[in-house]
């Protein structure tokens, strides 16, 4: 336990003290580190080396990030093919491991063992970014999740305490717990935080210091909830269960930082449009992530952070490419076409986009005032951007509740293996 404690301070230390290095140093230890990374995965894990031998590819091919492109990537695809064992480094000590699981919203979940390094790398690179908005190592935590990880052995010490609030519980629950515990840090997802907003409401509450919104959109008008009941502008973080936090807002919330000294970011599109995002863990050896697909849509800054950090900059993370409305001629519509929509109707609390088959749209939304004509407005103004190639119904309901992992799904696409011969879904 002490081990695993001195390498996660020690990751952590050295994390924060390159957000100001040229660029020129990143690129060089990223080169430095996937080229270990890629003969360790050639040599010692089976998926690796049957994927590249396939593709006619040797690590010796990589020197440098010119070279980026002749990797072959890593699909989930691939991941959920692979026979057991074979995304495993050789000689792995499973019982030091534990295992983690994406929540299987692109379809099979995928599980991921973390080895001893791993589970320090991971959360070092986690804790980087409370640290680089002003967490100390004595704030006290509130997390709001759908499972409770074990505390670390120094936190039941003293050292970053950290309560659990349960998705399952009720809102009121979680705001009695803040407003008890005075938390200074307040960790949850973009809509956990939206509904427990609206729990303080009647409970005024201690402005927390630190407010991370992970795991999904957190949308302008998300943001203005939360920052106007909690008193304390939220912060945006990205990241994959697989993979860990890598994305971040900074204080001026100009865009995204990565953290590059611990993963190496592709976007497949020139800076300012969005295209597919790839992602290496440089820190992950057991189970290695090299080239991963990740199934969502981002889009490079093209100007630097006024934060005067130095890390690669996103300008916005799209989310999944998947969770897109599909239309008649092939194009896919994200979440940002309908919030300007429907995100600009004061009346409207919250909504959702679910396509019903590739011409018909149902859109659910939860009004302040019950009112017909608002119904009718918001259908009409859909039409228009649209076309009448769709059906459009407008739905209002009392409520839209959160996912069982706690997220809100702005946009629910056709399901998977739909026929366009089918019929709509009821």
């Amino acid at each position: 336990m002490f081990t695993e404690a001195l390498t996660s301070w020690w990751l952590l230390h050295s994390a924060r003290a390159t957000s100001h290095r040229p660029p020129e140093w990143f690129q060089s230890r990223q080169e430095a580190t996937l080229r270990r990374l890629l003969v360790h995965a050639y040599l010692n894990v089976p998926l690796y080396r049957r994927l590249y031998d396939e593709a006619g590819f040797r690590p010796e091919m990589f020197r440098t990030i010119d070279d980026l492109t002749r990797i072959p990537p890593l699909t989930k695809e691939a991941l959920k093919g692979a026979r057991i064992g074979e995304d495993l480094a050789r000689g792995v000590d499973r019982s030091t491991c534990t295992v983690a699981h994406t929540s299987g919203s692109t379809g099979i979940p995928i599980q991921i063992l973390v080895g001893p390094y791993e589970r320090c790398w991971r959360r070092a690179v986690a804790w980087r970014i409370l640290f680089e908005h002003g967490f100390r190592w004595t704030d006290r935590t509130l997390e709001i999740r759908m499972t409770h990880q074990k505390l670390h052995w120094l936190q039941r010490l003293g050292l970053a305490p950290k309560d659990w609030g349960s998705i399952r519980a009720d809102p009121g629950v979680w705001a009695w717990q803040l407003a008890r515990q005075h938390h200074a840090c307040v960790v949850a997802g973009a809509g956990t935080l939206e509904v427990l907003a609206k729990a303080v409401a009647s409970r005024p509450v201690r402005p927390p210091r630190v407010l991370i919104s992970d795991g999904e959109t957190l949308t302008p008008r998300a943001r203005t909830i939360v920052r106007k009941a909690l008193g304390t502008e939220p912060v945006d973080v990205y990241g994959l269960e697989e993979v860990s936090n890598f994305a971040w807002e900074c204080e001026q919330h100009a865009g995204y930082h990565i953290s590059a000294d611990s993963h190496l970011v592709e976007v497949e599109a020139p800076p300012g449009e969005a295209g597919p995002l790839r992602v290496t863990a440089l820190g992950m050896w057991t189970m290695p992530f090299i080239r991963y697909e990740t199934g969502d849509l981002a889009a490079w800054a093209t100007a630097p952070c006024p934060c005067g950090r130095t890390l690669p900059l996103l300008a916005t993370v799209h989310g999944r490419a998947v969770a897109s409305i599909t239309t008649t001629d092939g194009r896919q519509l994200l979440w940002p076409f309908f919030y300007e929509l429907l995100g600009s109707e004061a009346d409207i609390v919250c909504w959702q986009v679910r396509q019903m088959d590739l011409r018909s749209i149902l859109v659910l939304v939860v009004l302040q005032r019950s009112s017909t004509n608002r119904l009718d407005r918001v259908a009409s103004r859909l039409q228009r951007k649209l076309s009448q190639d769709f059906h459009i119904e407008v739905q209002e309901v009392d409520s839209i509740p959160l996912e069982s992992n706690g997220k809100r799904r702005l946009v629910i696409p056709l399901p998977r293996g739909f026929d366009p011969q089918d019929r709509p879904i009821a």
